[in-house]
């Protein structure tokens, strides 16, 4: 044995504690361990490799992640949802071990995919209906929505549908009650919301439905034009959101009137079975009209457009209170564009787009676009995500962009989102840390949903042993 061979085996101090039978030291030892450190240090030896697998490391870890991690825990769900997992912590070891292999690999996949620009292209036909966004594009369609395990849209009827957005089978249908005709078209979906607990969707005839997600009752119908006292037949809801934890969550909407002033409505949704109370309502400046809305635990942030000084402002409200904290002078935005996560706001206008910091209204950052902007979203801590009228994705550099000392270029690439061979006509656009979700346009004769996917997983990226591969 060389003097190096003998120097490793004497400072391999896991080969020497299990030579004296210390195995618990040992698996106390690797429980400090990270998931890559762990996997690492399993192609050490046998014998490293035999106290992680039949100890409690791989059960630990799993736990720990998805107790400590929001990444590990959203990704179980995701692979939940695409594979049909069985998501329970077992105690099984080579399970553990299985399920923490899958989940952090598939982590390190998805961010190396986002940092180099990686990602698969499929497109599914027949998504939206153009014909009915073709008579009612006001500011882009807002009737698709998203989340982390559904994607949904308004059907010609009124009623919403659901998918698995992981396998794409169809998981639930929403009806609503026949809703009053005012106006041909009023049953139109204008705005869709939802989550794990309810779907609300409101209605270009001023109604709002809110549906159980698990049971598909309609639960309620509020109806925005006989608490606003108007006597108008059209009159669309022209925001909704919905936002907040469950027991606690936070539904605001807005009626607007070409002739009168904007209605802000804020409701809280604690159990969605039981009355839902107004937990505040304004009256807005009769020059203030609302672009877009959204709401949190903490804020209220209403994009506003002023019609006499033609300029816009990023309103911000305490969600608690409605007592205005904060107005932000913006550029002219055209499509109302905006978004919030935080702390920090993101805005979009014709060939510009700024960065703020929610607290003070400073601007952290500004940078130009080739084109007028569509769409930005903070997509993460690492990364925000816009789209112009042509249909280009831009992803921009959000940690560099809060580094004061950064000069260079905030821009990281350009993808196109689709291949087609026409002009697009202002595209409305969905993203997550996942996904970007795009319909290209409203022309009559197109309908198809366009999918760039960041994830990139199937089966054929598991091995023989069950495992997610490396590769």
């Amino acid at each position: 044995m060389t003097k190096e061979i003998q120097s490793r085996y004497q400072s391999d101090i896991v080969s020497a504690l299990s030579k004296r039978l210390m195995n618990d030291v040992v698996e106390e030892i690797f429980n400090y361990l990270d998931y890559e450190s762990l996997k690492n240090s399993e192609a050490v030896s046998s014998l490293w490799y035999n106290n992680i697998l039949y100890g409690k490391t791989w059960k630990k870890l799993l736990e720990r992640n998805l107790k400590l991690s929001e990444e590990w825990k959203e990704m179980l769900e995701v692979l939940t949802m695409k594979w049909s997992l069985d998501s329970n912590v077992p105690k099984d070891y080579m399970h553990c071990r299985a399920l923490c292999q899958q989940v952090g690999n598939s982590v390190s996949k998805l961010r190396q995919n986002w940092l180099k620009g990686q990602h698969s292209k499929y497109e599914f036909p027949n998504f939206s209906q153009p014909e009915i966004e073709s008579i009612f594009w006001i500011r882009g369609s807002l009737n698709f929505e998203m989340n982390k395990h559904w994607i949904g849209r308004g059907q010609r009827d009124g009623s919403i549908i659901i998918w698995n957005r992981w396998t794409w089978e169809t998981k639930a249908l929403f009806e609503p009650l026949l809703l009053t005709n005012r106006l041909l078209g009023c049953n139109t979906v204008r705005c869709l919301q939802f989550n794990d607990h309810v779907v609300v969707a409101s209605y270009f005839g001023g109604s709002i439905c809110i549906w159980d997600t698990h049971t598909t009752e309609l639960l309620h119908v509020l109806d925005e034009m006989d608490l606003a006292n108007y006597d108008s037949h059209y009159i669309p809801i022209n925001g909704l959101s919905l936002g907040g934890s469950p027991g606690n969550y936070w539904l605001l909407s807005c009626l607007s009137s070409p002739t009168e002033q904007d209605f802000v409505t804020l409701r809280l949704i604690t159990n969605p079975s039981d009355e839902i109370p107004i937990v505040h309502r304004i009256v807005l400046d009769q020059k203030l009209r609302v672009l877009r809305l959204l709401v949190n635990e903490r804020n209220v942030l209403l994009l506003l457009s002023d019609t006499e000084t033609k300029n816009d402002q990023i309103q911000i409200r305490a969600t608690s209170s409605m007592e205005i904290l904060k107005t932000i002078q913006i550029p002219y935005s055209e499509m109302g564009v905006f978004d919030c996560r935080n702390g920090l706001i993101l805005s979009g206008s014709r060939y510009e787009i700024q960065l703020w910091d929610l607290e003070t209204g400073t601007c952290l950052r500004s940078v130009s676009s080739s084109n007028s902007i569509v769409f930005v979203k903070i997509i993460s801590d690492k990364y925000w995500v816009s789209c112009n009228s042509s249909g280009k994705v831009e992803v921009w550099n959000l940690r560099a962009a809060l580094d004061p000392t950064h000069m260079d270029s905030l821009l990281l690439y350009r993808l196109t989102a689709t291949d087609l061979n026409f002009p697009l006509i202002c595209p409305v656009v969905r993203a997550d840390e996942y996904q970007i979700a795009l319909i290209p346009c409203r022309a009559k004769d197109y309908s198809g949903l366009h999918i760039l996917d960041f994830l990139q997983l199937d089966h054929k990226d598991v091995d023989d042993t069950g495992f997610i591969s490396d590769q």
